[in-house]
């Protein structure tokens, strides 16, 4: 190993635990990680700035666009009062039942989080739903861990969540996976459902009973959204202007509209290169969100279309201008990591340290998971930005096989790690430890990792 070598290894261990101990915010993290990598190969000052610093700052130009249109969407169902009417439909649905309260609960916070994303989307549903769920007998612990599910099922098939690996593996290999995640994600929280929740009445019931139930309380919500299509078009003129206050329930539909126009796209044209006469998945995401929010403005607030719109979009650009900013360092990054210099250093180290086999990779993977936590080394949002380049770089594995493991250990960190301010939030308005969160949900969340492991031997 050259000193270089052990150089740039000490550099990215010193910001890890920078990281960890909450002394060097993310944000400003990868820059300085990039910064280093380009001092240790000798780039020229005016060569860092403008070609990483800059130049890197595009590289993500495009999930960038889709993070900034998905942003625009969620505030459009948020100020449209979408999203809390979906949560307030599903305990209407659910009865006194806490086992289908859960699983009502936890299929509309999965719905809502198909158009948005943060901890502001967070606050607005675990605000209302763990409420619910407490005062119906169910756990804080598991009404916080519920919400986490929740947001993990709905955000695997969020085109906009997946935007940094887009940027990093491309949208090709995010696609592989959107259905596998989906999965992964309904599995586990079918599990945790079925094996904490209280069964109430239902105490005698089989595993299998409880567990078709649990997929009938996730479809019932947006099948009977779906169902209330029809009533719009049945009103008479003369009532919709008696209720012109009251949200249409066709409206309740809007977040599955991107899947549908996404979905639409692929069976018509197909996603993939332009080149050969498919359409962007990036440009298609951002298609159906721009489509969706136009169906919620103008079925909602008809009148005021235009300035929700515009404010929408304002304020989409506030709520992600930390996530901006973050793309761009991992911009930055990622181009310092790719310069022909840090190749040459880079390379030894990562096949020095990783196995030489696809399956000795996988099972590297699945053991050091919990490296993912605490802005460990597998954090797509910390130093495992840097990690993936670098593998990426080497080209002994698929991208796509690449994204699936780095997929399969951020189950670990989306819905695991007590430094998100999701679980930090969540944890504090429920009264517990987010610590304590983390020690129950860690096995569910390693669970969904190997199941993600399984998924990607299958498809390599």
């Amino acid at each position: 190993m050259t000193l270089s070598g052990i150089l740039l290894l000490l550099g990215f261990v010193l910001f890890a635990i920078l990281m960890v101990k909450r002394l060097l915010p993310t944000l400003l993290a990868l820059p300085l990680m990039a910064a280093w990598i380009a001092f240790i190969c000798g780039v020229p000052f005016f060569d860092w700035l403008g070609n990483i610093v800059v130049k890197g700052s595009f590289r993500l130009s495009a999930p960038i666009v889709l993070v900034v249109f998905g942003s625009m969407f969620a505030k459009v169902i948020q100020k449209t009062s979408i999203s809390d009417a979906i949560i307030k439909k599903a305990a209407e649905l659910s009865g006194d039942k806490p086992i289908a309260l859960a699983a009502l609960m936890t299929a509309a916070t999965a719905f809502v989080f198909l158009g948005m994303s943060g901890l502001g989307a967070i606050i607005m549903i675990g605000s209302i739903a763990i409420p619910i769920m407490t005062s119906a007998g169910v756990e804080p612990m598991d009404a916080v861990i519920l919400i986490l599910l929740g947001m993990m099922t709905g955000s695997s098939l969020n085109f906009a969540a997946a935007a940094a690996g887009i940027g990093i593996f491309g949208a090709d290999a995010v696609l592989k996976y959107f259905i596998p995640g989906a999965i992964v994600s309904l599995t586990v929280t079918t599990a945790y459902i079925v094996i904490n929740i209280p069964r109430g009445n239902n105490a005698g019931d089989s595993a299998f009973a409880l567990l078709r139930g649990f997929i009938s309380g996730l479809v019932s919500v947006p099948v009977s959204l779906v169902k209330t299509l029809g009533k719009l078009c049945n009103q008479k003129p003369g009532t919709l202007v008696r209720k012109k206050q009251t949200l249409p329930n066709a409206a309740l539909v809007t977040p599955i509209l991107p899947l549908a126009v996404i979905a639409l796209i692929n069976f018509t044209v197909g996603l993939g290169n332009p080149a050969e006469g498919k359409v962007d998945p990036v440009a298609a995401a951002v298609l159906g969100f721009f489509f969706a929010s136009a169906y919620a403005a103008l079925l909602v607030r008809p009148s005021q279309a235009i300035n929700l719109f515009t404010g929408s979009l304002v304020d989409g650009i506030k709520d992600v201008a930390g996530v901006l900013f973050l793309f761009m360092g991992i911009g930055m990054l990622v181009t310092a990591a790719t310069q022909q210099a840090a190749v040459e250093i880079l390379n030894p180290l990562m096949i020095a340290i990783m196995p030489s086999s696809f399956y000795g990779v996988l099972l590297f993977f699945t053991l050091f998971a919990p490296a993912a936590l605490y802005r460990g080394p597998f954090n797509m949002y910390g130093m495992g930005t840097g990690i993936a380049t670098i593998l990426t770089n080497l080209n002994f594995l698929p991208a796509s096989s690449l994204y699936g493991m780095f997929s399969g250990v951020g189950y670990l960190q989306t819905i695991a790690d007590p430094t998100n301010s999701h679980n930090t939030w969540l944890a504090g308005f429920a009264g517990i430890d987010a610590t304590a969160v983390m020690k129950k949900i860690l096995p569910y969340a390693w669970a969904a990792c190997v199941m993600m492991m399984i998924f990607v031997a299958i498809l390599q």
